[in-house]
């Protein structure tokens, strides 16, 4: 079915481009319209997250620790949903945006993994490792985020994955997250460095997430207004780079792949809280909600519409692809890390091969849809 869809779409290109000639304004407004609402999500997440960490802070204990870090859980599905709009030079895409109207790129800053855990704090063997323990660093936003992946990219120092190190700690447990005691905030030393540290990447977290939030707020003279003048096609072609790129590139082969063919935790995404399953299913859903214009009660109208007048044929397999997707990324074991550390052929790991198979198969189909819509696009390294 696949071959016979992409025959046909080249068909339809054969002696030269194809225009794009879709009245696609619906779904331009849709996709400011859902894009926005899910940074609101996600802000309003960070906040709740910044005040559970603030009380763990003032009063380090088992129970305030414990919140803090169901509340980190609680932020991740929303910002991972928020996934699907990268890769194609919007506000939150690294080094891509230089107008003064948009940020410049604070992925890095928010989300960046794997993290070297040594560069920030003790690890098993290294009692004196990381930026913590080091009194001639001073723990300052500014210090932060100028040593973020400045030498080695894994030595990520702010984002997600510092606050999920420093609330759980090392995951040395093949059954369970890390194990990280409150104590290790209790006192003067290198718990204040910490307790700091924690604050700072904290409330940075949640100011980036602002950025965003006001970079898509209606109304405004921002990254969502310039998209009113940039040409439909160019709009269209951006949505198509994001969803397909967040499938292959990113999710089949970087998040996923990678990790099963090492065996190694290490190359998990929210590794130290066992919470990767969440992250996985957060980003499929992402790539269905900007396919569909949805985002919760919210239903607009969806690129689906498009590529269906464009290819009947393409769009419900399209569609079936995509709703197959989210289903295989449901049935991912937690935690994740004991996919990893299974033999091959097990179960576990099956379930996480039909699901590459799946994001591979929707790529491919996103881009035989842009080729369809006369915006073809380009994702990954290779293709």
């Amino acid at each position: 079915m696949l071959w016979a869809i992409a025959v046909h779409c080249h068909a339809q290109t054969a002696g030269g481009e194809r225009r794009f000639t879709a009245d696609a304004t619906r779904q331009i407004a849709t996709y400011g319209e859902l894009v926005h609402r899910n940074y609101v999500a996600a802000y309003e997440a960070a906040v709740d997250l910044q005040t559970a960490v603030t009380r763990f802070v003032a009063e380090p204990n088992e129970v305030s620790l414990a919140a803090a870090r169901a509340a980190w859980l609680a932020s991740r599905p929303s910002y991972g949903q928020s996934e699907a709009f990268r890769f194609y030079g919007g506000p939150i895409d690294a080094g891509k945006q230089d107008d003064s109207l948009a940020p410049t790129g604070i992925e890095g800053l928010l989300n960046a993994w794997p993290l070297n855990e040594a560069f920030i704090d003790y690890v098993r063997g290294s009692p004196d490792a990381g930026l913590i323990a080091d009194e001639a660093v001073p723990i300052t936003r500014a210090m932060l985020v100028r040593k973020n992946a400045r030498d080695d990219e894994a030595d990520v120092t702010t984002g997600y994955h510092a606050i999920e190190f420093l609330l759980w700690g090392q995951d040395l447990d093949a059954d369970g997250p890390g194990q990280r005691k409150a104590d290790d905030f209790v006192g003067d030393g290198r718990a204040a460095r910490r307790r700091m540290y924690l604050t700072v990447v904290t409330d940075l977290l949640v100011d980036n997430l602002r950025t965003l939030v006001d970079a898509w707020a209606p109304g405004q003279h921002n990254y969502r207004a310039l998209t009113t003048g940039m040409s439909p096609a160019t709009v269209v072609k951006n949505m198509l780079t994001g969803i397909a790129t967040l499938s292959g590139f990113e999710m089949a082969s970087e998040r996923l792949a990678t990790a099963l063919d090492s065996g190694s935790q290490e190359d998990e995404q929210s590794c130290f809280s066992d919470s990767t399953d969440v992250d996985i299913l957060a980003n499929a859903i992402g790539v269905a909600n900007v396919y569909f214009g949805e985002y919760g009660d919210y239903h607009g109208a969806g690129l689906n519409e498009l590529v269906a007048a464009a290819n009947p044929d393409l769009g419900r397999a399209l569609e079936e692809r995509i709703r197959e997707t989210v289903e295989l990324a449901r049935g991912v074991d937690r935690p994740f890390d004991r996919t990893l550390a299974s033999p091959p052929g097990s179960a576990a790991r099956a379930k996480v091969e039909a699901l590459i198979k799946s994001l591979q198969i929707q790529a491919d189909l996103i881009k035989y849809a842009a080729s369809a819509l006369g915006v073809p696009i380009l994702i990954g390294d290779n293709d």
